[in-house]
């Protein structure tokens, strides 16, 4: 700790005493200059300690106030030699100005007042030297912290007796301490909207006695920002370690990510080609059987990844094939919504999602179509194969097809008549009694549309094109 004017006054053998400025001599003391000149302010550094017999002070006020502008933390002034006792007026401009003011006695050597505090400096930066290398070590000590960036946080903002905050790219707040330093988030970030736009650098303020700094970490893309009473060189130190720390912490994550990643590509590569036991002994975390099985068309991978987590992903024929839990049905679709399409298969045993792949890829014809978000084996199986060729060119086809029927005189209903004959799987009996007309009737009408066709209907072939084109017209 800095020794402060008040320390130096309580060392009684000096015999120090305070006649001015009794509410300000905690100041830090941080050198010590003996000086005779009328204005010693020029060869003088912030928080110095002035010794003098006020040889050549001249007018107290002026000789104050010089050395005010200096930065000086306090005057010692000796008696006993140009001056028997500390001058009225110096006392009362000290005063006036809240300048510490300290009486020397006659038999306290300057030098031995020097001496003291250089001794102490000396003392303190050892001390100094030994905590930063403890706290650099501490922070070493980190890296094998279930949260990193946690506990780099707390260590560093108890070590500069303020606090300390990690955040993201996307300025999410990843670790901050102590919970009070939650609140400089929004100032932090103020400061760096205010020069972010001309790149990445440290930037650093002071405000309500605090000396803030925010730097940037490489290989993250995120900041350290800290806030401290006082900044010293020590303490720059130390927040440049952190830096180190949490960039390498970064660059060792985004390579486990990357392992990891490909570890998961090759399980889910595995699962597909029906090689399940080669997924399992690959180590990673497999979706909970059953599973299900999407092919997902839309640049969502990364939506995925963070939604469901779970799920094993690759790319494959310019689609994204998924593996997961069964349940993740909805998931999915949230993530798709206005983004992307997919089919997906039924749950199936762990062992068989070949087969579950085998059904989306049959399915992937339906990703062409308009339709929706998420379509199911079931939801095809529902609606039927007819379904599924509503197209413009068959539809053109049928419309050619049917047009010599819509075309002839329609008391006969024709399409009525073919549509319930088909309906009634060609059975003559059934197909009159539907319509209520006589056999005769229905074999006279059916003639009729061989004839305007130009196709018999015996042919099985003309029944299924006549049976598609009737299902798209109704």
């Amino acid at each position: 700790m800095t020794l402060t004017l008040a320390a130096l006054v309580r060392e009684r053998e000096f015999g120090l005493r305070v006649l001015a400025g009794e509410d300000v001599v905690n100041r830090p003391i941080g050198w010590v200059h003996v000086s005779e000149l009328a204005d010693p302010g020029p060869f003088l550094r912030a928080e110095t300690l002035l010794l003098t017999t006020g040889l050549q002070m001249g007018p107290p006020s002026d000789f104050v106030s010089r050395l005010k502008q200096a930065g000086v933390v306090g005057i010692g002034f000796g008696v006993g030699l140009s001056h028997a006792s500390v001058p009225a007026g110096l006392v009362k401009a000290c005063q006036k100005a809240e300048m510490p003011l300290v009486e020397v006695p006659l038999e306290t050597r300057f030098s031995d007042i020097t001496k003291f505090v250089a001794d102490d400096m000396a003392r303190t930066a050892v001390r100094e030297a030994r905590s930063t290398a403890e706290i650099e070590r501490a922070l070493i000590r980190c890296l094998a912290a279930p949260d990193v960036p946690g506990e780099i946080v707390r260590r560093l903002a108890r070590w500069l007796n303020g606090w300390a905050m990690v955040v993201d790219q996307d300025f999410r707040l990843v670790a901050a301490a102590p919970a009070k330093a939650r609140r400089e988030l929004k100032r932090v970030r103020a400061e760096l909207d205010r020069v972010t736009p001309a790149g990445r650098f440290s930037i650093s303020w002071s405000a309500d006695k605090v000396q803030a700094s925010v730097h940037p970490i490489e290989h993250m893309g995120g900041y350290l920002a800290v806030g401290t009473p006082k900044l010293s060189a020590d303490g720059h130190s130390v927040i440049g370690t952190a830096l180190s720390l949490l960039a390498f912490q970064a660059e060792q994550t985004t390579a486990v990510r990357r392992v990891e990643q490909t570890l998961r590509s090759a399980a889910a590569r595995f699962l597909v080609r029906g090689c399940s036991q080669d997924a399992v002994e690959i180590g990673v975390a497999l979706p909970k059987p059953p599973v299900r099985v999407a092919l997902v068309a839309g640049d969502v991978a990364a939506q995925l990844e963070q939604a469901m987590p779970e799920a094993l992903c690759i790319p494959r024929d310019g689609y994204l094939v998924c593996v997961f839990e069964r349940y993740g049905v909805r998931q999915l679709a949230e993530v798709l919504e206005g983004q992307g399409r997919a089919v997906v298969s039924d749950p199936v045993p762990l062992d068989r999602t070949s087969e579950g792949f085998a059904q989306v890829a049959s399915m992937s014809g339906a990703l062409t179509e308009d339709g929706p978000v998420i379509i199911t084996n079931a939801d095809l199986l529902d609606s039927g194969l007819l379904s599924h060729v509503d197209t413009p060119g068959i539809r053109a086809y049928a419309d050619a097809l049917l047009a010599p029927l819509r075309g002839h005189d329609s008391s006969l209903d024709l399409m009525g008549t073919l549509r319930t004959f088909l309906a009634c799987d060609g059975n003559w009996t059934e197909a009159s009694a539907r319509l209520a007309i006589h056999r005769q009737t229905l074999r006279y009408r059916l003639h009729k549309i061989e004839e305007l066709l130009g196709r018999s209907l015996d042919a099985v072939g003309t029944r299924a094109e006549l049976w598609v084109a009737l299902h798209l017209d109704n």
